[in-house]
Formats: structure tokens, sequence, C-alpha cells
């Protein structure tokens, strides 16, 4: 059976800590960054869709933080910056009259939105998504599709998902939503529920250590169990890769 590059990319991230989806999921945005930083950065298409988004996701912004990253970043920001500064340029602050209802309302609130700069406020929004984001987001729907496509069948994803750290909830979600067999859905969910259960035992053993009663104990499976739960419940982050390379490093469980 002919595979698509897809498949060997959720096999390779399903063989290596934490949900391979949100592994996945970040080495795609560090391939869109990098070759806006050096490929795409004078494209006037991402530097339109760039200046529409006024600029990046908080996340995606600060991937771009990076060796030899400063021209391009610059480049693209100058231009949120010239439309910003247009945006701005004699932006009239409009208040209600002084006896309407609305004047009486902000008077009362003042959490309610000021409608003297509401006009203001609605321009600068986006106007279009995050440029990361809205490539990283097509590429995940392909992984998604792809692992429920081939998760059962001859030589399928089923087995590497049992002997992973299984999907974070988020990307079972949404695994779950593209399941349109039973005996998908089946597989899926049992092989889930082993894993969040194998991992449920491992919290309990970590709590029970907790107690001065059976301290002396030396640490077992169970090390580390509360940063892999936020993995399985939250999905991965870089601060979790961080954690778990220092623990590497220093032979102890973060």
């Amino acid at each position: 059976m002919e595979r698509k590059i897809s498949f060997y990319d959720l096999r390779e991230a399903l063989a290596q800590p934490g949900c391979a989806l949100c592994r996945l999921r970040a080495r795609t945005a560090d391939q869109v960054v990098e070759a806006m930083l050096w490929e795409q950065v004078n494209d006037p298409g991402l530097r339109r869709r760039v200046r529409q988004a006024r600029g990046f996701c908080h996340e995606h912004a600060w991937l771009l933080v990076r060796q030899g990253a400063s021209l391009g970043v610059a480049i693209l920001l100058r231009d949120v910056f010239q439309d910003l500064l247009q945006e701005t340029e004699e932006a009239p602050f409009q208040p209600p009259p002084p006896l309407s209802l609305r004047r009486v309302q902000e008077a009362l609130d003042r959490s309610r939105p000021s409608q003297a700069t509401a006009d203001l406020v609605a321009r600068l929004e986006p106007r279009g998504p995050c440029p990361v984001c809205r490539q990283v987001e097509a590429m995940e729907e392909v992984y998604l599709q792809t692992f429920v496509e081939d998760l059962l069948g001859e030589d399928g994803l089923l087995g590497d998902l049992l002997a992973s750290d299984g999907l974070c909830l988020p990307h079972v979600r949404r695994a779950l939503a593209l399941v349109r067999e039973e005996e998908a859905f089946r597989a899926l969910l049992a092989a889930q529920r082993r894993i969040w259960q194998e991992l449920a035992d491992r919290l309990s053993e970590s709590i029970r250590k907790s107690d001065y009663r059976f301290r002396e104990e030396l640490p077992g499976e169970e090390a580390g169990s509360w940063l892999m739960a936020l993995v399985a419940v939250a999905g991965a982050s870089p601060a979790h890769e961080r954690l778990w390379a220092t623990a590497t490093r220093t032979g102890q469980s973060p």
C-alpha cells in the first residue's frame, strides 16, 4: 500500500514523547517561520497577509526570535507599523452626547467599551489570521485526516499509538470528530483509555510516594507524571520541551 508522507511523519512523531500531533504542529510552525524569514520576506503576498493580521499571534511572534532573524522581522513588522500609523493618524475621539443613555451606561459601568474610541479600536483589529497559524492549521488538518484514515488496517498506526504517550485531549477530540467508522471509533477510544489509565496509575503512585511514610522508596515510572498529565490534557508547549531537555541533561525528573 502506498502511503502519504504525512503517514510516515505521524509514525515518527508517535515514537517520540508527548502528543504526536502537537509535535508535528510545532515542527510545521518552525518550518513555516524559517521559510518566511529566509525565502519569502520580500514576497508581496506574505507581506500583505502580515499587515492584515497586524503581525503575528503571541505564540508565533516569539517563534520568530532566532539567530539571524532580525532583518526579516524588521522588514515584516515595519509594514505593520506603517499601517498602524496610517490608521491612527488624526483618529477622532467620538464620545456619546452628554445626556444620552449610552453616556449614563458608561458612567455606571466602567468595564463597558467606550463608544468614543470604538471606531479606532475596530480599525486596529486584525483583518486576517496570523499567517503562521493559517499554514499550520492547514497542515494539522492533513495530519488529522491521515491519522484517522490510517489508524487501522495492515501496518496501520494503532500499534504506534498504543506504544506512545497518546494524543493530548484537544487532539483526541479533533480526531474523534473525523471518525466515520465504528471500528475506528472503538479502537481509538480503547487505545486512549488504556493510555489514560496508565497515566492515572502513575499519578496515583506519585501521590502515594509523596507521603512521608514512603519517601524512602526510589522513583519509578511515576517520575515526571505530573508533566505528562499536563501535556495530556492541554497539549505540548515549548516550555514542556525545555523542561524535558533539562531533565535529560541532569538525569532528574522534571
